[in-house]
């Protein structure tokens, strides 16, 4: 069987605790939001040299508000990882290092940073590492011993808030040649290797995208030949596997499951992911499942709210074009294509019994006297709420090309918040574009950091949100 279905996903890309203040209707008050500019190329680095252009590919921010962004720095030209905590501005790691007492990498990029301030970073694109402030540890290397045997070369990682990593890596020198790995500066520990038979039987020949929580629980895709199933996603810790979903499985609802996208997992062992089906007037679908039991939170075909069909009306099979987020709610967010509406695509959150509309394209965007036209790039809250960055139709209202872009925040389409938009003024700059970098956007409990174009300059700005003018809280 050829595998196609993952490749069809056009996938782009933090959880946190109880909100801070209630969703209120978009008839409330404004919602008031300050803006602090962190970063800007041409600003002086902390370490020396100037944050260049093309800098700030990813900005990551934890629950105190503590930013992580990668930059370019020159003269002489280097990469950096630096961490700002309101007060300054530190270094984390400097691929080229001026100072000889500290260390040098080669190349530093794409940070994340966990509730405490740790900072995990990737070096040379291969290696992971993770600095308190004070030291450095490695956390997988090329050429660290793999558990069972072998060394190890690690690809794309990802990380909880211990600090852990998970990833696939490849295995040389052993009967395994690749496998996925889970390591936190103390020990590495195989997930699964291609030399042990999944529990489907016959034997796995790719593993790709894994996704871990803060229990440690590593959730993965799979490619199998010779057992029960083709494609898998599956959940382990170091054990024995647990098959949340395979090909030629029963999904909810009667048809057959054939293929997988990327899976997320939540902190309850709780597994979400697209999947392509058979048998079925659903070409695909989004699904959550322990390994136990399942249900459907969307389907090719099923009613959207607020009218429409969700269904890509070129046939594709983009209907949900977009990699969903999870929540430890077991709500799930995701983009589709609608047909049927006058509304073409929107912003949804489901949990497999209602489905609630975030946004939805040719609808009005509070804030503005426009329209909604596109979305990229949304992340998920713990409590419901969806951040996105969103495209407004020039020529509605007072649209134009300078100010047709925004960042929004809510629970749903009756209470979006805007938070910024081009044209706004901040720290006596014009805000022009919001570049699609890699990870332009990330929230927790009441900020938002983004990276905007201010003219030629490109900064990395959080917007804090403080509550509207009746100084309600919520609870």
């Amino acid at each position: 069987m050829k595998r196609v279905f993952l490749y069809l996903i056009v996938f782009t890309v933090v959880l946190s605790t109880a909100p801070q203040f209630a969703p209120r209707s978009s008839a409330a008050a404004p919602t008031k939001v300050t803006h602090t500019i962190i970063a800007t190329t041409g600003d002086t680095g902390p370490s020396g040299g100037s944050y260049l252009p093309g800098s700030f590919s990813t900005v990551r921010l934890n629950a105190r508000h503590d930013v992580v962004f990668d930059a370019f720095v020159g003269p002489p030209f280097t990469t950096g990882v630096f961490v700002a905590n309101g007060k300054t501005i530190s270094t984390i790691a400097l691929g080229t290092n001026p100072d000889p007492a500290q260390p040098s990498f080669g190349s530093v990029a794409d940070p994340f940073i966990t509730p405490n301030g740790e900072v995990i970073f990737d070096v040379n694109s291969v290696d992971s590492y993770r600095s308190n402030g004070k030291t450095i540890i490695p956390l997988a290397r090329d050429g660290d011993a793999a558990p069972g045997g072998g060394t190890l070369t690690p690809n794309t990682r990802v990380v909880n808030d211990h600090g852990a990593i998970a990833y696939p890596g490849f295995v040389s020198g052993a009967t395994a040649t690749q496998g996925i790995f889970r390591s936190d500066g103390g020990q590495t520990i195989a997930i699964a290797r291609d030399d042990i038979a999944p529990p489907t039987g016959g034997t796995f020949i790719l593993f790709d995208n894994a996704s871990i929580n803060d229990r440690g629980q590593v959730a993965f895709f799979s490619v199998m030949t010779g057992g029960s199933a083709d494609f898998g996603v599956f959940r382990g810790e170091g054990g024995e596997l647990t098959p949340v979903f395979v090909s030629n499985q029963i999904a909810p609802g009667g048809a057959t499951f054939n293929d997988f996208g990327v899976p997320v997992i939540n902190r309850h062992g709780q597994v979400a992911t697209s999947a392509s089906l058979r048998d079925s007037a659903s070409g695909i679908g989004l699904f959550a499942g322990d390994g136990t039991n399942a249900v459907a939170v969307a389907l090719e075909g099923q009613a959207a709210p607020n009218g429409g069909i969700f269904r890509d009306p070129t046939g594709r099979g983009l209907t949900f074009p977009s990699q969903i987020k999870f929540n430890d709610r077991g709500e799930v967010a995701f983009d589709a294509l609608l047909t049927g509406s006058t509304t073409p695509t929107g912003i949804f959150r489901g949990d497999g019994e209602h489905t609630t509309a975030i946004a939805l394209a040719k609808t009005a965007a509070p804030g503005t006297t426009g329209t909604f036209a596109s979305f990229r790039d949304f992340k998920l809250l713990n409590d419901g709420r969806v951040a996105f960055i969103a495209s407004l139709t020039v020529g509605v209202g007072d649209v134009n090309l300078s100010n047709n872009l925004g960042i929004w925040i809510g629970t749903s389409d009756e209470d979006l918040q805007l938070v910024a938009r081009t044209g706004d003024v901040i720290d006596g700059k014009v805000l022009t574009n919001f570049p699609a970098v890699r990870n332009d956007l990330d929230v927790n409990e009441n900020a938002v950091v983004w990276v905007g174009n201010f003219g030629p300059a490109r900064a990395v700005v959080l917007s804090q949100i403080l509550g509207d003018d009746r100084g309600s809280s919520g609870n």
